[in-house]
Protein backbone atom coordinates (compact mmCIF):
# COMPACT_ATOMS: atom_id res chain seq x y z
CA UNK A 1 0.00 0.00 0.00
CA UNK A 2 1.31 3.43 -0.89
CA UNK A 3 2.14 5.87 1.90
CA UNK A 4 -0.93 7.71 3.13
CA UNK A 5 -3.38 5.07 2.03
CA UNK A 6 -5.81 2.88 3.95
CA UNK A 7 -4.24 0.86 6.76
CA UNK A 8 -1.12 3.03 6.69
CA UNK A 9 -1.91 4.69 10.05
CA UNK A 10 -4.71 3.91 12.52
CA UNK A 11 -5.71 7.54 13.02
CA UNK A 12 -6.14 8.22 9.30
CA UNK A 13 -8.00 4.93 8.99
CA UNK A 14 -10.47 6.17 11.61
CA UNK A 15 -10.79 9.77 10.42
CA UNK A 16 -10.52 9.60 6.63
CA UNK A 17 -11.19 6.05 5.52
CA UNK A 18 -13.80 5.15 8.16
CA UNK A 19 -12.08 1.81 8.75
CA UNK A 20 -12.88 0.30 12.13
CA UNK A 21 -9.73 0.21 14.24
CA UNK A 22 -10.68 0.17 17.93
CA UNK A 23 -14.37 -0.65 17.64
CA UNK A 24 -17.40 1.42 16.70
CA UNK A 25 -17.73 3.35 19.97
CA UNK A 26 -14.04 4.20 20.38
CA UNK A 27 -13.63 5.18 16.73
CA UNK A 28 -16.69 7.44 16.90
CA UNK A 29 -15.39 9.13 20.05
CA UNK A 30 -12.03 9.68 18.35
CA UNK A 31 -13.84 11.31 15.40
CA UNK A 32 -15.73 13.58 17.82
CA UNK A 33 -12.50 14.50 19.59
CA UNK A 34 -10.91 15.33 16.23
CA UNK A 35 -13.83 17.61 15.40
CA UNK A 36 -13.48 19.52 18.67
CA UNK A 37 -9.75 20.18 18.80
CA UNK A 38 -6.96 21.42 16.59
CA UNK A 39 -4.91 18.99 14.58
CA UNK A 40 -1.95 19.62 16.89
CA UNK A 41 -4.03 18.93 20.01
CA UNK A 42 -5.37 15.74 18.43
CA UNK A 43 -1.93 14.49 17.44
CA UNK A 44 -0.43 15.36 20.84
CA UNK A 45 -3.21 13.45 22.59
CA UNK A 46 -2.96 10.55 20.14
CA UNK A 47 0.80 10.22 20.51
CA UNK A 48 0.69 10.53 24.29
CA UNK A 49 -2.30 8.27 25.01
CA UNK A 50 -3.19 5.86 22.23
CA UNK A 51 -0.71 5.46 19.38
CA UNK A 52 1.36 2.78 21.09
CA UNK A 53 -1.62 0.58 22.06
CA UNK A 54 -3.63 -1.91 20.03
CA UNK A 55 -5.96 -2.71 22.95
CA UNK A 56 -9.55 -1.78 22.03
CA UNK A 57 -10.75 -1.38 25.62
CA UNK A 58 -7.78 0.80 26.47
CA UNK A 59 -8.44 3.07 23.46
CA UNK A 60 -12.13 3.31 24.36
CA UNK A 61 -11.30 4.22 27.96
CA UNK A 62 -8.79 6.89 26.88
CA UNK A 63 -11.24 8.37 24.34
CA UNK A 64 -14.01 8.46 26.96
CA UNK A 65 -11.69 10.13 29.47
CA UNK A 66 -10.66 12.79 26.97
CA UNK A 67 -14.13 13.42 25.58
CA UNK A 68 -15.74 13.94 28.98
Amino acid sequence: MAAGGPQDHPLTDILFYKIEVYGTEADELIRKIAALCSRRELLDWWDREISWSTDREFALRKARDYFV
